[in-house]
């Protein structure tokens, strides 16, 4: 058994110890409770996003699979994002518009690319509007993997400069919406810890009904931004990498995250598959 199976085989016992309880009614099918005056009310219209580019070449580069052809030559690594989609819908099924918090234990193990590859097949599957929040402030990496630069720092509307229509942007992929920053940013834990933040994901969840929003956290070991934005979300993606993540490096991030909602983790570099592998709780 190699180190990552046994430290997956740990992090599966400890999730297994934990009962969860039910969601909380009030993050549960939020769409639930209706004012009875909406019905009388003007539809409210939102301008549609401006759109930024991806670069190709980039994207081949960085293994982001946005165009058919790149699905197709794919193989196991399409496969088991689409595995990843279903299993993970699964486990939201009772959620409106989830929030998905996507970390690591240690830089350098895949998770902007999980963040990325997740987001563009839950929107090609075009039963939801998927928005994808880069909130790794001090090491900032979703528009630069796709080749691309926001034109607006969502760090401009937490620090209450910016509205937020103006730090999202529509993609080259239908239904797929980001928001991040382009350089790293200095006291991110502050701005997300702050109410502005919140009223970011209503946004959403206002513009967006049923959304899926899945947000790009720091390694949980490197900094606090995680255990910040973590109760704000329904579940939690932790992301390993065969042959980098250390046993005692994952079960401590096990260990810190035991308060939230693991759904599973996801291994990257699997020797056994080219690709992401899935471990559901």
């Amino acid at each position: 058994m190699t180190s990552i199976e046994k430290a997956l085989e740990l992090a599966k016992q400890m999730g297994q110890m934990r009962q969860r309880e039910p969601a909380p009614e009030a993050r549960r099918n939020r769409a639930v409770q209706v004012d009875p005056t909406v019905a009388t009310r003007p539809r409210e219209n939102y301008a549609p996003f401006p759109v930024i580019e991806f670069d190709a070449q980039a994207c081949t580069k960085n293994h982001v699979l946005v165009s058919d052809a790149q699905l197709a030559g794919a193989g196991g690594a399409a496969a088991s994002y689409r595995l990843l989609r279903g299993r993970l819908g699964h486990r939201l099924k009772d959620f409106d518009s989830p929030c998905i918090g996507i970390m690591s234990a240690g830089p350098g193990e895949g998770k902007t690319l999980t963040a990325l590859n997740l987001a563009v097949h839950l929107a090609r599957d075009k039963q939801n509007t998927v928005y994808l929040l880069d909130l790794d402030m001090r090491n900032p990496s979703v528009f630069r993997t796709v080749g691309s630069r926001t034109p607006q720092d969502l760090s401009g509307y937490l620090a209450g400069r910016l509205k937020p229509e103006e730090v999202f942007f529509a993609t080259p992929i239908e239904n797929l919406v980001f928001a991040g920053v382009a350089d790293p940013i200095q006291g991110a834990s502050e701005l997300l810890a702050s109410p502005r933040f919140d009223e970011l994901l209503d946004y959403i969840r206002r513009r967006s009904p049923h959304s899926i929003i899945i947000c790009d956290l720091p390694p949980v070991l490197s900094t606090d931004e995680p255990l910040v934005v973590a109760p704000r979300t329904d579940c939690i993606l932790l992301v390993v990498s065969e042959g980098v993540t250390r046993r005692d490096r994952l079960a401590r991030a096990v260990e810190m995250l035991g308060d939230f909602t693991i759904a599973g983790i996801v291994v990257n570099r699997s020797v056994e598959e080219v690709g992401a592998e899935y471990y559901g709780y």
